[in-house]
């Protein structure tokens, strides 16, 4: 079998790779994507990484992609090859739940413990101290609102529990008129939806001025979901108390964009799934899912390109 690697990767877990898979030809990309397919992608029946969408109608050979993602955008009119087989598309669902759940927790721990503020009152080395405790929250019994039933906000809610938290979650078949009277009740916002067109720009002008002073706008989503110049302005007026953004429309951001310069925001530059052990994490995914398609058995976790999920 000829499997095509498009992850960037250490010798060492390319090594574990080679060990695990003797029986099969590997070719490890470059990462230097160009318009045209890789010579070597084009020999492959099997990838492992996030190839270039056009790649995959320019191959005869390609039957399985294997995402090292969550977000699969890009692929979302990619059904099959330009032999019209239909090729299948994985997914890492579920696999970043944890991380962006901790991620998350802490963003909202800055913003009602004071240590946004206090990290910059560190770097101007200026004392407050007692002035400040009266300006501190907590998070027990605050009302939280989710947009999505997915993985991480079902993380995240678990961990909200602890805290007696109220919360409750907006999906696909909610009617906005629903939604729109809880999002003025919500002290914390937190989205973590797909990006679909129904979800694109879902956050507009009337969503974020349904958001009360003392929201915390949390998106760990996807990047298009809200209108960020309208979220600019809002912050920098201090209509929100804070707005935690894992994901942003353009990234990475350059270095005149405003989100830079934007008070009461945590910009945590896409990393909210990242930990030290992700990468092996995610070899030995790749490694139970082909020992699946292997054996001929459903593998986990088929994306419906044209649902977006």
């Amino acid at each position: 079998m000829n499997i095509y690697i498009a992850c960037e990767l250490e010798s060492l877990e390319k090594k574990i790779l080679k060990d695990n898979l003797k029986k099969h030809n590997l070719y490890f990309s470059n990462l230097k994507f160009k318009e045209i397919a890789d010579n070597n992608f084009l020999k492959c029946e099997i990838v492992f990484g996030n190839i270039p969408s056009n790649w995959v109608k320019q191959s005869s050979k390609i039957k399985w992609l294997q995402l090292e993602s969550t977000g699969f955008g890009e692929y979302s009119n990619v059904k099959k090859n330009f032999l019209d087989k239909v090729v299948i598309i994985t997914n890492l669902k579920s696999f970043f739940a944890c991380q962006v759940a901790q991620t998350t927790m802490a963003g909202i721990f800055s913003f009602y413990r004071g240590l946004n503020t206090f990290t910059l009152l560190k770097n101007e080395k200026k004392w407050i101290g007692d002035p400040m405790r009266s300006k501190l929250e907590i998070l027990n019994n605050k009302n939280v609102l989710f947009f999505g039933k997915g993985s991480i906000n079902e993380e995240i809610s678990k961990y909200l529990k602890v805290f007696n938290c109220q919360y409750s979650f907006i999906d696909s078949n909610s009617k906005k008129k629903f939604f729109i009277k809880k999002l003025k009740k919500a002290e914390i916002v937190i989205c973590a939806l797909p990006g679909t067109a129904k979800t694109k720009m879902l956050f507009n002008k009337k969503m974020i001025s349904s958001l009360s002073k003392k929201t915390i706008l949390v998106n760990v989503g996807r990047g298009n979901l809200i209108d960020e110049k309208y979220l600019i302005k809002k912050l920098k007026n201090n209509f929100l108390k804070g707005a935690i953004l894992d994901v942003t429309a353009e990234e990475p951001l350059r270095k005149n964009n405003p989100l830079w310069s934007c008070p009461n925001l945590i910009l945590t530059q896409h990393t909210g799934g990242g930990y030290k052990d992700e990468m092996m994490d995610k070899i030995n995914f790749f490694l139970d899912n082909l020992q699946k398609y292997l054996k001929k058995s459903k593998v986990l976790n088929i994306i419906n390109p044209s649902k977006g999920y």
